[in-house]
């Protein structure tokens, strides 16, 4: 970095300023938006109690004709594509951050603040709210991350594929081995939800559809350590690792500012991504579906996932990225950019909306809509959310989790009001 754009990150007393908002690029900010609507797709599987209902309630649910449809087509396209895809740009972003503290001659000691708080944000997230947060995971494993910082291009590609194959021998090693280290978390988990929910405690539709909020508080630590017990036993830590890494490689080579450049790459990713990860994930959705307590499925469904899922993922990723070089591109691929310029906050926003939408406090909907409604319900939300983004962007320089989180890690409040807005 010159002298000249370095003083542009410093303030006249020496101390460093945040990176300006206008240095992003759009190419990432559309992409962390429609990951975001993965996201949200999967989460309302949890939320609208879907996954808790026996076979004989769903048959019974308005238009259930078309919810296994449904169901397999989430398991086949969505679940775990994009939170994989989130975690991509995650170590995107920590590479050009991490390039910039360092040419101000700041090293880590910024970007360590920043997981410290991002890590605290998550932990409100699970004891307030709910228990499938993935931000305090995100910053367990960015402190990690830090470690592989100085670690060659060719190393980190070999450990991001060294990290998601260890989930496929942690599955053999629970399924096949009888060792389950998840097990013994779990079972002190429902102990702690039932000992602080009394009957409600019973199951997660009955504590769910209730309407005491006092309950779901009570159950949150409960549900924490559950979460922790769920991370444990899918080895999650290994598979967002693995995904940084591959983020911090394409951030190094700045593929997403030189698509042209990068253009065969890209169609060689496209094309190996989607050939071997749609019929892997296709493969791995009906095991899921139907392989029921069976030890060898459930190895061959983990497998068929620790390919099939990253390997989609970049599929996706990189087709975006193709038609985002188009000359003629399409308004669509920009329109989603508002929600990920404010990703935090409209992740955690998505949790109260839903809380909103399914729990008993509120409208009760738990366990009554099918997936076939659930689907147009998260696209209907993601709408209200690309609205409001824009909105508040055309006002704000940051969302307002982004602000405080930004604040607190420069170690005082940032400039919130937008130049341009009156």
């Amino acid at each position: 970095m010159s002298v000249g754009a370095r003083g542009k990150s410093m303030s006249a007393s020496g101390t460093s300023t945040p990176i300006p908002t206008d240095e992003r690029s759009a190419l990432l900010d559309s992409l962390r938006g429609y990951a975001l609507l993965g996201i949200l797709v999967a989460n309302m599987m949890v939320f609208s109690g879907w996954i808790f209902l026996p076979e004989a309630t769903r048959t019974g649910l308005p238009l259930a004709g078309f919810d296994s449809a449904s169901e397999l087509l989430i398991e086949w396209l969505v679940v775990g594509k994009f939170y994989s895809i989130f975690s991509l740009l995650f170590g995107i972003g920590f590479a050009i951050q991490i390039g910039r503290f360092e040419a101000r001659g700041e090293g880590v000691g910024r970007y360590a603040r920043r997981l410290f708080y991002l890590f605290l944000i998550g932990l409100a997230h699970i004891y307030l709210l709910w228990l499938g947060d993935i931000v305090a995971l995100y910053a367990a494993m960015g402190a990690v991350l830090l470690l592989f910082r100085k670690v060659s291009n060719r190393a980190l590609l070999g450990w991001a594929v060294l990290l998601w194959l260890v989930p496929a021998a942690w599955s053999a090693m629970i399924h096949l081995g009888g060792i389950d280290p998840a097990a013994p978390l779990a079972a002190k988990a429902f102990a702690m939800i039932r000992a602080a929910s009394g009957d409600l405690g019973r199951g997660p539709m009955a504590l769910f559809a209730s309407p005491d909020i006092a309950a779901h508080l009570r159950a949150h630590p409960g549900e924490a350590l559950l979460r922790l017990s769920d991370l444990v036993y899918q080895m999650r830590f290994t598979k967002v690792l693995g995904m940084f890494l591959l983020g911090l490689w394409i951030g190094r080579r700045a593929i997403y500012a030189n698509l042209a450049q990068y253009r065969p790459l890209l169609v060689r990713t496209a094309k190996f991504g989607l050939g071997i990860g749609l019929p892997l994930s296709a493969a791995r959705a009906i095991l899921s579906l139907t392989m029921g307590n069976d030890r060898l499925l459930n190895v061959a469904a983990e497998c068929a996932y620790v390919v099939g899922t990253p390997t989609l993922a970049l599929g996706y990723a990189a087709l975006f990225a193709l038609l985002w070089d188009r000359p003629t591109r399409g308004a669509w691929l920009e329109w989603s950019a508002p929600a990920g310029r404010m990703a935090l906050t409209n992740y955690l926003m998505q949790t109260i909306l839903q809380s909103i939408i399914f729990y008993g406090w509120g409208f009760g909907l738990i366990g009554k809509i099918g997936l076939v409604i659930v689907i147009p319900m998260s696209l209907a939300l993601f709408a209200l959310q690309v609205a409001y983004s824009r909105w508040w962007l055309a006002r704000f320089r940051f969302g307002p989790v982004e602000w405080l989180w930004r604040s607190l890690t420069y170690g005082r409040a940032q400039p919130m009001r937008a130049a341009f807005a009156a």
